[in-house]
């Protein structure tokens, strides 16, 4: 067994290969001790994406074009803390690029008959996604004061 490709196959190792795969795990955590001092945290995907209000198909395709750094230790994929939070500050909008003057004329859409229907039910279920959004950070926030309260409290009594 040349190398191991996620912690749990270690243990389904042959006795001769199990020391062998436990050497390379305890040096692969070594290393993710080091990133995660550098990077200052690992994230999974899920939780980057939580944090970022993506998907996780959103965060793996930010991987591959090299906007987030890929770190994987014992089979599992990980990106920066430090490059999530720097993202997140930088506030990015979704979607495509304003369009060019000359493409903003009216009257050059297929559809402009068609225009005030659209802007309706996409502003309709817009409104709807960031109220949905806006329940969900309020329930968030509402869980992480009692888990802050919980913790303030330990420390005090």
């Amino acid at each position: 067994m040349s190398r191991i490709v996620s912690s749990t196959f270690a243990l389904q190792a042959a006795p001769g290969d199990r020391a062998r795969a436990r050497e390379e795990a305890r040096q692969q955590a070594e290393k993710m001790s080091e990133a995660m001092i550098e990077q200052k945290g690992l994230l999974n995907h899920a939780q980057a994406a939580l944090l970022l209000d993506l998907s996780t198909k959103r965060v793996g395709e930010l991987v591959r074009l090299g906007k987030l750094t890929n770190f994987t230790f014992l089979g599992r994929k990980y990106v920066s803390m430090r490059e999530v939070w720097d993202r997140n500050k930088q506030d990015l909008k979704a979607g495509r690029r304003p369009r060019r003057m000359g493409q903003r004329l009216p009257g050059q859409s297929k559809g402009a008959a068609q225009a005030p229907v659209r802007e309706y039910a996409a502003s309709y279920f817009k409104k709807q996604r960031e109220a949905a959004n806006e329940r969900r950070r309020a329930e968030f926030r509402k869980k992480w004061r009692e888990i802050l309260e919980v913790r303030r409290n330990e420390r005090k009594g």
